[in-house]
C-alpha cells in the first residue's frame, strides 16, 4: 500500500479538483442563463422609464424637439442682433417672453437689456476640464496636463506636485485656460 502511495494520492487530489472545477462550470452556465434574460419590448421599456421617471422618446421625437427648440432659439437670436445695431430710442418693443409674462411694463424690458448686452459681448471664460481616474498617476495627470495644453512640460509638473501625489481626489476637475501650477495642484487635491 505504501508503494502506491502518492498515486492514490494524485488520484484522489484530482478527483477532488476535477469534481470542483464540474462544478464550477455547471454554476457558471445556471448564471450565463439567468443573465440571459429577453430583451425589453418598447412597452416594457416605457413602464420601466415613467416608472423610474424619465421620458423615452424615439430618434424621430427627439430630432423633433431639438429641430424645436433650435427654432425658437433663432429668432430670439436674430432679435438681438437686429437690436444692437440700431439707437436704443428707435427700437420698436419688443414681444414679451413667456418667462418674464405679458403684463410687465416696457420699461422693465429697457432695463433688462442694457445688463445682458455686456455680459454677452464680454468673453467667457475658458475652462479645461479633466476627469481624474480612481488610481491614476501623478505622471499620468501630468500628461493630460500636457495634452490639454495646462502645462508646457508634464516632467517639470510631476516633480513641481510631488507633494500631492498621494493627495489625488477622483472626479472632475476643472482648471481655467491660464492656471498657474499652484490652481493646477489645488484643483487637483480638492474634494469634488
Amino acid at each position: 500500500m505504501r508503494k502506491y502511495r502518492s498515486w492514490l494520492m494524485g488520484l484522489g487530489i484530482g478527483m477532488v479538483v476535477g469534481a470542483s472545477m464540474l462544478q464550477v462550470i455547471l454554476f457558471a452556465q445556471d448564471q450565463e442563463r439567468a443573465v440571459a434574460i429577453e430583451p425589453f419590448s418598447t412597452e416594457q421599456l416605457s413602464a420601466e422609464a415613467k416608472r423610474s421617471g424619465l421620458l423615452l422618446l424615439s430618434e424621430d421625437e427627439l430630432n423633433a424637439r431639438i429641430e424645436e427648440a433650435v427654432a425658437q432659439n433663432r429668432p430670439q437670436q436674430g432679435e438681438e442682433d437686429g437690436q444692437n445695431g440700431e439707437s436704443e430710442s428707435a427700437q420698436p418693443d419688443p414681444a414679451p417672453s413667456p418667462a418674464s409674462g405679458t403684463d410687465s411694463p416696457p420699461e422693465s424690458t429697457d432695463r433688462q437689456e442694457p445688463e445682458a448686452s455686456p455680459a454677452a459681448e464680454a468673453p467667457e471664460p475658458k475652462t479645461v476640464q479633466l476627469y481624474v481616474k480612481y488610481r491614476m498617476t501623478l505622471t499620468e495627470v501630468g500628461d493630460e496636463l500636457e495634452k490639454l495644453g495646462l502645462v508646457e512640460d508634464s516632467k517639470d509638473f510631476v516633480n513641481r506636485a510631488k507633494s500631492i501625489s498621494k493627495k489625488l481626489k477622483v472626479g472632475m476637475a476643472v482648471f481655467p485656460d491660464n492656471a498657474t501650477y499652484q490652481e493646477i495642484m489645488d484643483e487637483l487635491v480638492r474634494k469634488k
